[in-house]
């Protein structure tokens, strides 16, 4: 990545991360005041596979990234996606990332971020809410070379509570019963946001979900309903 979108990033990262509502859950998507003009002129959107991490949260609250679950958590997210995009009739084609597209990523995750913070939760602007406008700068270069029309972008994280953790729980919440002060570990997070995203870089519509212990992108009937959820909402008018 260059050195004058890194700082881009900074600037941009900055407030984002010091008053992301993080695990406040989005009750519907966000569209772009323009979304059905531009999304007719939307044939083939290019499709990056789904980036998603999965994390055991540990009794002491670390995070340790498991590569093997992330490997099953995108391949049972990947298969739901395409099932639910075929039932959209959803025309994509599958992306392979490359440096370009890996600066795009980068700079849609700092946005995302901003998304959050500035459309739901305590932090959210009126104004962002009710004219939803956000960009990550011209993507026709990518597009171009790939023959698509956008870009849709999937990403999504996990928390696998280990049994020493649970065990925290169950007596936090015993303590918490007996002296009316919340004092339990919070429990693994689940969440998963799309968007998609135009050649101008503007994002059209996007969407995200959270959940607590209940799922796990891990198990694929998980993975399916949190697919089965976002797509719900998906405003894409017949072509």
């Amino acid at each position: 990545m260059c050195l004058s979108m890194k700082k881009y990033l900074v600037f941009l990262l900055i407030p984002c991360l010091l008053f992301s509502p993080f695990g406040c859950a989005a009750k519907k998507s966000r569209i772009h005041p323009e979304f059905e003009s531009r999304y007719k002129n939307i044939k083939t959107s290019g499709l990056i596979p789904p980036d998603i991490e999965i994390y055991e949260l540990t009794a002491g609250g670390i995070r340790e990234l498991k590569d093997e679950w992330s490997d099953i958590g995108k391949e049972n997210v990947f298969k739901a996606l395409m099932k639910k995009l075929k039932e959209k009739e959803i025309k994509v084609e599958i992306l392979t990332k490359d440096e370009d597209m890996e600066d795009a990523l980068a700079l849609y995750r700092a946005v995302s971020l901003c998304i959050g913070l500035h459309t739901n939760g305590p932090f959210a602007f009126s104004e962002k809410q009710e004219n939803f406008d956000y960009s990550i700068g011209s993507i026709e270069k990518i597009l171009k070379k790939h023959g698509v029309d956008a870009l849709m972008i999937i990403y999504g994280s996990d928390e696998d509570t280990t049994g020493g953790r649970q065990a925290l729980i169950a007596l936090g919440l015993l303590a918490s019963i007996a002296t009316g002060v919340p004092l339990a570990p919070r429990a693994g997070i689940t969440t998963m946001d799309v968007a998609l995203v135009d050649p101008s870089g503007t994002i059209l519509w996007y969407m995200d979900k959270r959940s607590g212990a209940s799922h796990a992108l891990i198990k694929p009937e998980d993975a399916t309903s949190f697919v089965e959820d976002i797509f719900s909402d998906f405003p894409g008018p017949d072509k």
